[in-house]
C-alpha cells in the first residue's frame, strides 16, 4: 500500500488512515501479507515500529514540505519497493499519486489506485496545483489496472469524463453510543445544546455559508466548529469575523482527543455537514455511526450516503438558516434521524463489508480477472 502517512500515524491522520487501519488488519485475518508504506515525518520515534496487527511497516523520508511531502515520499517508496520487494499487487491511495503507479508498472504486477475525490476541484490548489492532479488522473486511468471509486456517483463521474469503469467501494464506520458526556463539561458544552461541525476549515467545505446561515438562524443553541486552521488568509478571516459578530459560534480548533470528538458527535443536536468535492466523506459516516442528526450540503454524493436519514441544505446561508431553524423547533424529527443513521451504516458501511470487497477485488486482480463491466 502506498500513499498512506501510514497504519496508525500519530502526527497527522485522514480518512485514509483511518480506513486502513481497520481494513488493513482484517486483510491479514483473512490471509494476506500486507505491506504499508509509511512517511516517516508523520510517526514519533516511538510509533516507527517496524510490523502492527501483522502488517509490515516500511518508513521513507518525507522531504518536500506540507504540499509536496506526499508526491515525494511516495516516489521514493516506488523506487524502493521496485529495488527491493515482489508484490502480488501494489496498491495506491489518492489520485495524486497516479503518475507514481505508472511508474509502479514496471513491477510487472497489477496496479490499483483508490482515486479519493476529485482534487483538482479544491479551493487550496492554484492553477499549477491543479494541473498536476488533472495530469495524474490521465495517468491513473490509463496505466492502473483497476481504479476504485468510494461512490456510484464518482464511479459515473470517472465512467463519463475519463471512459473508465472502477470497482466501488466505500469507506466504513463503527456504531458509537455517549458513554462520557461529562468531557463536554471543559468546553461548556450540554448534551442537544449545540450545533456542530468537524471539518477542515477550506473554502470547497462550505464554511461561509454554515457560519452565515447559523448567525441568521433564531435558534439558542450554539455553534461548535472543529477543525484546524492557520487563520492567515481571507478565507479564514471571514470566518473568524462571522464568529465574532455571533456569540452563539465558536471555533475550537482542532480536538485530537478521538473520545472527545465522538461525544461531539453522539451528543449534538445536529451535525452541519458542507464537503462538496469527493465520495463517501468519512467524517460524515463517523457521524452517522455516533447517531447524529445530519445536515447536509446537497451534493450527489452526500445524497448518495444519507439517503433519507438526512436534511439536505443548497449551498445558500438562507437555506441554513431555514434549514436549522426548521429542526430547532422540531426534536422529534431530529431524534427520527438519529435513530435512523445508524442503521444505514449497518445496512451499508460496516468495516468488515468494506474489508471483504477490498479482499475480493485483490484477489481478483492477482488472478487476472477482467475488470467488471459498465
Amino acid at each position: 500500500m502506498f500513499g498512506l502517512r501510514g497504519l496508525r500515524p500519530d502526527l497527522e491522520i485522514t480518512g485514509f488512515e483511518t480506513a486502513f487501519s481497520e481494513i488493513a488488519p482484517r486483510l491479514v485475518k483473512r490471509g494476506h501479507h500486507v505491506t504499508i508504506y509509511c512517511r516517516s515525518s508523520a510517526h514519533s520515534a516511538a510509533r516507527r515500529v517496524p510490523a502492527e496487527d501483522g502488517i509490515e511497516l516500511v518508513y521513507m523520508p518525507a522531504p518536500g514540505g506540507k504540499n509536496f511531502s506526499a508526491v515525494a515520499s511516495t516516489g521514493i517508496a516506488v523506487l524502493h519497493a521496485l529495488v527491493t520487494r515482489k508484490f502480488d499487487v501494489w496498491f495506491f491511495v489518492n489520485v495524486g499519486m497516479g503518475h507514481h503507479a505508472a511508474l509502479a508498472r514496471l513491477s510487472g504486477s497489477p496496479v490499483v489506485m483508490n482515486v479519493d475525490g476529485l482534487d483538482w476541484q479544491r479551493g487550496k490548489w492554484g492553477p499549477v496545483g491543479r494541473a498536476y492532479f488533472q495530469s495524474a488522473a490521465r495517468s491513473a486511468v490509463r496505466y492502473c489496472t483497476r481504479l476504485v471509486t468510494d461512490a456510484e456517483a464518482m464511479r459515473a463521474y470517472y465512467r463519463d469524463n475519463f471512459g473508465v469503469d472502477s470497482e466501488m467501494i466505500a469507506y466504513g464506520a463503527e456504531l458509537k453510543v455517549a458513554e462520557h458526556p461529562e468531557l463536554l463539561v471543559a468546553l461548556d458544552l450540554a448534551p442537544r445544546e449545540y450545533f456542530l461541525i468537524v471539518s477542515r476549515l477550506i473554502p470547497e467545505n462550505s464554511l461561509e455559508a454554515m457560519l452565515e446561515g447559523f448567525r441568521r438562524s433564531t435558534t439558542k443553541k450554539s455553534l461548535v466548529v472543529v477543525g484546524g486552521a492557520n487563520y492567515r488568509d481571507a478565507f479564514h478571516g471571514r470566518l473568524r469575523d462571522i464568529a465574532a459578530a455571533d456569540e452563539r459560534i465558536r471555533l475550537v480548533g482542532h480536538v485530537a482527543d478521538q473520545v472527545l470528538l465522538t461525544e461531539l458527535w453522539c451528543n449534538c443536536y445536529a451535525y452541519l455537514h458542507g464537503h462538496s468535492v469527493g465520495g463517501t466523506n468519512p467524517a460524515l459516516l463517523r457521524a452517522m455511526g455516533c447517531g447524529s442528526c445530519v445536515l447536509a450540503r446537497d451534493t450527489v454524493f452526500n445524497r448518495e450516503v444519507l439517503g433519507d436519514t438526512g436534511l439536505f441544505f443548497a449551498h445558500d446561508a438562507d437555506a441554513v438558516r431555514a434549514l436549522v431553524d426548521h429542526i430547532d423547533g422540531a426534536p422529534e424529527e431530529a431524534e427520527e434521524l438519529r435513530d435512523l443513521a445508524p442503521r444505514r451504516i449497518l445496512e451499508h458501511y460496516t468495516w468488515d463489508q468494506i474489508a471483504t470487497a477490498y479482499d475480493g477485488l485483490f484477489q481478483s486482480v492477482a488472478a487476472g480477472r477482467a475488470s467488471p463491466g459498465p
